[in-house]
């Protein structure tokens, strides 16, 4: 077992490379602008890994989960041509939506929820599709949330077996083997869209499968920390009648970088560090779920203390 994971981890490195060589050559790359966290030209796309990750691990596994491999395909490949060309943004959004139902329909999510319920879903795991889209703007930040989600969803399965621990285990050498490449002071290759969508599109497969077997929202609470970033910064962008889909520097985490000159690293080992809390306190280590009581409570909360933190630092900087 564990050669087999070494050589995944070899071959992904060895992808990795590659990719990067070719992305070179044929100009994928990010070029900073005003909006960026980042000084110098870098490698945009690096999340290629991770679809390649589940695809070898449906090779290796029995060609298992079908419809979720194809739905991280068709994701993958609109993807990585939005990293190269300008997709519009009805194509992305109807992609997604096309891979979403395959991953439901691979859970049986329409046999088991009420027509009432479908459609929630589907805003939920899109919003978080998209939420995720904009985690890519520091190095490491994907990598790492991405590395405690899978690394908390494994250890939540070894009492709650309801996750394929094989693929969790794929996806997080990859993770690796990615944040290898992306999270240093000067990263050799961003996620990409592909990287963080595919990513975000197997946090989601995860979670509906979780949800299924719980029926439990506050599962929820497992991307609270970026959730909650996201949420109150969209709520603002709407509030000041900005337009939520234009590119911005306005999470708390870009703050932090950009204004307050804080590094990279730190700040997206901060926001893994406080995630893996939520996660360990809540989940991990009562081997249970919260009730839904301490699940508003914690939600609550979060959303105070992180407003306490962000529009101080925000009237600084806007005063200057």
């Amino acid at each position: 077992m564990i050669l087999n994971f070494v050589i995944v981890f070899l071959i992904l490195l060895l992808l990795a490379l590659v990719y990067q060589r070719l992305a070179l050559r044929f100009g994928i790359i990010d070029v900073p602008n005003g909006r960026s966290s980042h000084a110098l030209p870098t490698v945009r796309g690096g999340g290629i890994l991770f679809p390649f990750a589940v695809i070898f691990w449906w090779m290796a596994y029995d060609f298992m989960h079908t419809w979720m491999v194809l739905g991280i395909v068709w994701i993958a490949t609109i993807s990585l041509l939005d990293d190269m060309y300008s997709i519009s943004r009805k194509l992305r959004f109807g992609v997604q939506a096309l891979g979403l139902t395959m991953a439901f329909f691979d859970l049986g999510l329409f046999e088991q929820e009420s027509m009432i319920m479908i459609p929630f879903l589907y805003f939920v795991g899109l919003g978080i599709m998209n939420a995720i889209n904009f985690m890519d703007g520091i190095n490491g930040i994907t990598g790492i949330y991405g590395l405690v989600f899978m690394g908390s969803v494994l250890a939540i399965n070894q009492y709650m077996p309801v996750f394929e621990e094989s693929l969790i285990r794929y996806l997080i050498i990859s993770l690796v083997v990615f944040l290898i490449f992306n999270m240093r002071k000067k990263a050799i290759m961003f996620a990409g869209d592909i990287g963080s969508i595919s990513l975000a599109y197997m946090m989601i497969y995860f979670l509906t499968q979780w949800y299924l077997a719980t029926k439990d929202w506050t599962i929820i609470l497992m991307l609270i920390v970026y959730g909650v970033d996201s949420f109150v910064t969209l709520t603002q962008r709407i509030l000041r009648k900005e337009n939520p889909a234009i590119p911005h520097r306005t999470h708390l985490y870009q703050f932090l970088v950009n204004q307050c000159k804080k590094d990279h690293v730190m700040i997206a080992l901060l926001f893994g560090v406080l995630q893996f809390a939520f996660n360990f306190f809540l989940y991990i280590y009562p081997q249970s779920m919260p009730s839904n009581t301490l699940g508003v409570i914690v939600l609550l909360a979060t959303i105070a203390v992180y407003l306490l933190i962000k529009l101080p630092i925000e009237r600084k900087f806007a005063s200057s």
